[in-house]
């Protein structure tokens, strides 16, 4: 028996996006929907606020910031850190000034495309670095997204090559920590591009994944009632990501004491291997599940697996969305959609910002900048998607870019804008 997922049965799409071919499941039998007025009105109303602390609500965490750094700031600017988790202190790098005025170079030191995110974030940087004409002296990254010795030998590469910057997406913080002093020591800043790094010694320039990730579950938990069986689809294990994810949806799940995890698959941030493994969950699992969690970019490879399975596609959270996934819902008005912009190509364009504007004396008041992310919901889905997209369309649901860090909010973290 299938279960149901509280909204109206939606048509297939078809062949699933990648060219990944379905896996033969047995025993999912098609059920009846309930009336889709009544599945709308449910999914509408049971979608909005809810009272702090219960199911659905979103915490609000008092930031990592022992020092009242962010009192400095705009209540706006400090109430986007709740749930970042590295502690925010006065940059290391709040005097710095290079010796250059031109000619500056920089080495990248990145992670392997491993997902569509960190393959487009990394093509900004690229692009932006050179339209800076800040030369790169050498770019590297590991050959797998868990070979963090190679990658850390790759960093003192890069230190070797003694650059004016250098602007790092760590697979592990914790060591990293230690390569930010070295960096310090040998006078080059570090930019940490996406993946946050705990040290005062580097600038971080990053997304508020923790909370976009629990604004999402959250919503999609009130779009069930707060109760049901639901599906964890994780990233890659152990990497920052990953790790960060989890912060969020363990924050969402410890109110929502009637939300059952009943299974949990790797999806790799990837959306066919996302698929493939949602299929194999459902080929085992015919009843279905209430809504999914994930931990992001992997919507639409989600929602293939449902409908390749011939079963309603259930909630889910949609954290860094995609074209594809907005469009589709916005084709289909009674989902109950919660979903996240994906600045990857304007997180790449403010990393070599920052750099730039350390290199010439601005001063980063401090150590961690950091962006909540724009919630994508049925109230600005119009706003954000286009229906002519194609719904298997994996492009980043980009936003206005001054949705993210735009410069006059980027001027509040430097003591000396436009020096």
């Amino acid at each position: 028996m299938q279960k149901n997922t509280k909204i109206p049965r939606i048509s297939k799409l078809g062949a699933a996006i990648l060219g990944i071919s379905a896996l033969a499941l047995t025993g999912c039998a098609g059920g009846t929907s309930a009336d889709p007025a009544a599945d709308g009105a449910a999914a509408s109303n049971q979608s909005g606020p809810v009272a702090d602390g219960a199911c659905g609500s979103v915490p609000k965490g008092a930031a990592n910031d022992p020092n009242g750094l962010l009192k400095d700031f705009s209540p706006e600017i400090a109430e986007g850190y709740s749930l970042h988790p590295d502690e925010v202190r006065t940059s290391a790098w709040a005097n710095y000034k290079s010796k250059k005025t031109e000619g500056f170079t920089a080495a990248v030191v990145g992670m392997p495309p491993a997902s569509p995110f960190v393959a487009s974030m990394s093509e900004s940087i690229r692009t932006s670095l050179k339209k800076a004409d800040i030369e790169i002296l050498g770019e590297f990254a590991p050959d797998d997204p868990s070979n963090v010795p190679l990658q850390l030998q790759q960093f003192n590469e890069a230190l070797a090559l003694k650059p004016d910057v250098i602007i790092y997406t760590a697979i592990a913080p914790e060591p990293s920590v230690a390569l930010a002093k070295q960096a310090f020591d040998a006078g080059i800043p570090l930019v940490a591009a996406q993946v946050p790094i705990d040290s005062e010694y580097a600038v971080t320039v990053t997304r508020n994944a923790p909370l976009a990730i629990a604004e999402v579950t959250a919503g999609t938990m009130r779009s069930i009632g707060g109760k049901g069986d639901v599906l964890r689809v994780a990233g890659i294990p152990g990497i920052p990501s990953s790790t960060l994810a989890d912060i969020g949806m363990d924050a969402i799940l410890e109110t929502c004491p009637d939300v059952k995890v009943v299974g949990s698959v790797t999806g790799f941030f990837q959306p066919a291997t996302a698929q493939a493994e949602v299929q194999k969950f459902l080929a085992t699992n015919p009843a279905g599940v209430d809504a999914v969690m994930q931990a992001g970019t992997m919507g639409v490879g989600i929602r293939n697996a449902f409908e390749e399975a011939g079963m309603d596609v259930p909630p889910i959270a949609d954290d860094g969305s995609s074209q594809g996934f907005a469009s589709w819902a916005l084709a289909n008005p009674e989902y109950p959609y919660f979903g996240t912009t994906t600045p990857s190509v304007r997180t790449g364009e403010v990393s070599v910002e920052v750099a730039l504007r350390i290199l010439k004396g601005e001063g980063p008041k401090i150590n961690q900048i950091v962006e909540p992310s724009v919630l994508v919901t049925r109230e600005n889905l119009e706003q954000v998607a286009d229906a002519t997209w194609e719904p298997s369309d994996l492009t980043d649901l980009a936003g206005s870019p001054d949705d993210y860090l735009p410069t006059e909010k980027l001027d509040q973290f430097f003591s000396n804008p436009g020096k």
